[in-house]
């Protein structure tokens, strides 16, 4: 998304600041950094030039200025403390851009000025419902008189990091790579997917962490926080079985260490075992997902990202049930050798940095590439009708020249044809 407030002039230099913010349920990351040069990648973590506390962050252009990490609250006391951070640090002149990866649902067609960049109505977040996030952070980025506004781009907290993981593989040696599917597993379950080199919206943007699954073999385990618009009230889909919240849910029904099962007690996951039956039945969920994403989108690649994604064991699990449920029906060597499930099925390359993170900082850095494409396109078409009309002129002149030396030819033939007509008579 472009603004229409932003000078065209102040894109072409080297070096931009931007801002992002990675919004999730239980924290807002927002973030500053320096892009030195748009096609210059770091290629590994190193102590930032300008910051001795923060780092680059490797395969990508940006070097950390300032973060912060603020407790997600109210949504009025959460989007203000993040405003208060960017013009905290801001520079003179405002931010060049601004990226925005947060919790769905949330409005994401540029084109739909009433809802782009806001919490639509039938999120879970009541209190999140129809805030409009965007405006309150887009003020903040702006300059302090008002007459700069930055270039900005909003996506799903899973979308964006989908494009981000896309465009690492894509330019680290699979260049053939057109789709990708980013997987975060923590309070939630999301999927951010990349097909054709593009975000996939349509109507709004991929929810595929509600499909339906089918549980193992006797389970009973009925999730309660998914009553209320969640579909098929949140029972045996992909969020109801792997969140965090349902496996917590799980591990406390199991253990008979509460009556309610309401409650949940999500640090105790951290305790269990590798082999505990809880992550059988989260690799059962995931698995049935990654089938459904290999038959509906026949996506190229699978990466994992989120909390719960630390527990490790949960990769080799999720590979092999996936090989199971296919049972042999695509015939591929993503499925059907154990180097091609490492290939196919994985973990994010920001998995320290934290992948949402990123994606944020992508989307501010894809606003200015497209401002810049759009801004070339431009002056190439100028140019061209510049030339077009140059030649026409010339053409023009060329038309009348030749015209008026034909008309003088003729002029100078009639008056030396009567001159001559003149001495016959005489």
């Amino acid at each position: 998304m472009t603004s229409s407030v932003a000078s065209e002039s102040n894109l072409h230099h080297k070096q931009y600041v931007v801002a992002a913010v990675e919004g999730g349920g239980t924290t807002f990351v927002a973030t500053i950094a320096l892009i030195r040069n748009l096609h210059h990648y770091n290629h590994e973590n190193k102590v930032s030039e300008t910051n001795k506390d923060l780092v680059n962050i490797p395969h990508t252009p940006f070097e950390v200025l300032h973060q912060e990490t603020i407790p997600t609250s109210t949504p009025s006391e959460t989007l203000e403390n993040v405003a208060n951070f960017f013009r905290k640090h801001a520079p003179e002149k405002g931010y060049d851009a601004l990226g925005v990866a947060t919790f769905g649902p949330v409005g994401v067609n540029p084109n739909n000025k009433e809802n782009y960049g806001c919490i639509l109505s039938g999120s879970p977040k009541k209190e999140w419902r129809n805030v409009n996030i965007l405006s309150p952070l887009l003020k903040a980025c702006s300059s302090h008189d008002g007459s700069h506004v930055p270039l900005f781009k909003v996506e799903t907290d899973v979308n964006a990091p989908a494009y981000a993981e896309y465009h690492y593989h894509k330019s680290s040696g699979d260049k053939s790579i057109s789709s990708l599917a980013y997987i975060t597993v923590g309070t939630g379950v999301g999927v951010g997917l990349i097909v054709n080199g593009k975000p996939v919206h349509g109507m709004m943007h991929p929810e595929a962490g509600h499909c339906p699954i089918i549980p193992l073999e006797g389970d009973s385990f009925a999730y309660s926080w998914g009553t209320e618009k969640s579909p098929f009230k949140g029972k045996n889909t992909v969020e109801g079985t792997a969140s965090s919240v349902a496996l917590s849910e799980r591990m406390l029904q199991l253990s008979s260490l509460i009556e309610s099962p309401a409650m949940s007690d999500r640090e105790g996951l951290k305790d269990l075992s590798d082999d505990d039956v809880i992550w059988d039945h989260a690799a059962n969920a995931l698995s049935n997902l990654c089938v459904t994403l290999a038959l509906v989108t026949s996506v190229e690649k699978i990466v994992f990202g989120g909390g719960i994604m630390n527990r490790e064991c949960l990769f080799d699990k999720i590979r092999y049930q996936t090989k199971d449920h296919l049972n042999g029906y695509l015939d591929l060597e993503q499925f059907t050798t154990e180097k091609g499930l490492q290939e196919y099925i994985g973990p994010s390359v920001w998995k320290k940095e934290g992948a949402g993170l990123v994606g944020a900082l992508v989307l501010a850095k894809l606003a200015i590439e497209e401002q810049l494409e759009s801004e070339t396109s431009k002056n190439e078409v100028i140019s061209g009708l510049q030339k077009k009309d140059d030649h026409h002129h010339y053409r023009s002149r060329f038309v009348v020249s030749t015209v008026l030396v034909g008309v003088g030819s003729f002029i100078l033939g009639v008056l030396v044809g009567k001159r001559k007509l003149g001495k016959k008579i005489i």
